[in-house]
């Protein structure tokens, strides 16, 4: 299996940067930096359009906030984020756990993964959209088939990082356990899965964003509802503020994601990084 699709969790060589980052006085700099790049950019988009480019391709940014105005007024933004987060939710929570399974017999027992390894890396290298209408014939169209997708875009990313992050737990500490008294049960919840956490804490911010656009793609193809369908209905009219809107809802809702999953997984970074200096001290 190739190592290179496993998130990296080396050492970073701009901590000191971030550090520096981390005081009150550098964080409002660098938010006012970003601000300002927003603004520089949203201020170009409104002279170009219309003037540079015809309204009919680029339409101005007060025709964006328009449309979604209208469809927070009419409820429609609201009911179409739930029907892309839901699917997108529950297709990372299989892909999760079916990855942890796989990955923890692959990781333990190394005949199965040694035939089962041009297997998976084949699968791996299939374009997910070539597998949509295998996915239609099983799973039919609607929620069944955009949770089908998410699962299967999320799955080898959280796969591969449970796989390596299992596999790498040093023989000493399993000696130790056994030399303890501890049972197979002992050694998969004390010492593999916590050694493989960081791992997968690293894979989810990959993972996560991925399943939404297994959901999108979905959405895209075969939904009546969704950000994907919104964003191809629009674009199927011709209506490209409409187009805009739904590209800008689906930027807004991947940025806050990311924000969220930092937030939730900075913890176990920190423990990783924790851990790494009190051994190398």
């Amino acid at each position: 299996m190739n190592p290179d699709i496993a998130a990296h969790t080396g050492e970073r060589d701009d901590a000191p940067a971030e550090a520096a980052f981390r005081t009150p006085s550098r964080r409002w700099v660098l938010l006012a930096g970003r601000l300002s790049v927003l603004t520089a950019g949203i201020a170009v988009w409104h002279m170009a359009a219309g003037s540079v480019v015809d309204r009919f391709y680029l339409p101005r940014p007060a025709q964006v906030l328009s449309e979604l105005a209208d469809w927070v007024s009419d409820g429609s933004l609201v009911t179409n984020i739930a029907a892309t987060l839901i699917p997108a939710a529950e297709g990372f929570l299989i892909a999760t756990a079916a990855a942890l399974l796989l990955g923890y017999l692959l990781a333990v027992v190394k005949p199965v993964a040694d035939i089962l390894e041009p297997f998976i890396s084949a699968l791996y290298g299939i374009p997910i959209i070539a597998l949509v209408p295998l996915m239609i014939l099983w799973a039919g169209i609607g929620q069944g088939l955009a949770v089908a997708v998410a699962a299967l875009a999320a799955f080898f990313l959280m796969f591969y990082n449970a796989y390596f992050g299992i596999r790498e737990v040093r023989q000493a500490l399993i000696d130790q356990v056994l030399i303890a008294g501890g049972s197979q049960w002992d050694i998969a919840i004390r010492v593999r899965l916590p050694s493989a956490l960081v791992w997968l804490v690293a894979a989810t911010k990959l993972a996560v964003p991925h399943a939404l656009v297994g959901v999108v793609v979905a959405e895209f193809l075969t939904g009546n509802r969704g950000l994907g369908f919104l964003l191809a209905s629009n674009a199927s009219q011709f209506n490209a503020a409409g187009t805009f809107a739904a590209v800008a809802e689906l930027a807004a809702i991947t940025f806050l994601l990311d924000r969220l999953l930092f937030a939730l997984t900075r913890r176990a970074l920190l423990w990783k990084d924790s851990g790494r200096h009190g051994q190398t001290d």
